[in-house]
């Protein structure tokens, strides 16, 4: 399933880095998340990497990314994913 506009808007800066974490009450499988990328932007390129997944005892399962800001200006975001089926 997919999502858009998930999470607190955060400002990247030229050279920042955010960590993410998303969790579910189950495990939804191989997810990917990647950067909602806001209008206005001065001149932002968020890149998403380092996609993990924990899987708790109770069944819970949450992901992380990070978010860097490769480009010569700022911009807000959050995420947006989903699965890989």
């Amino acid at each position: 399933m997919a999502f858009n506009n998930v999470g607190p808007l955060t400002f990247l800066a030229p050279g920042q880095t955010a960590f993410w974490s998303y969790t579910y009450g189950a495990d939804h499988g191989t997810q990917f998340a990647s950067a909602d990328v806001k209008a206005p932007n001065q001149g932002a390129v968020h890149m998403a990497d380092q996609q993990r997944k924990r899987k708790d005892n109770n069944g819970n399962a949450t992901y992380f990314v990070n978010i860097h800001n490769q480009g010569i200006g700022g911009c807000f975001h959050n995420l947006q994913g989903g699965g890989m089926s």
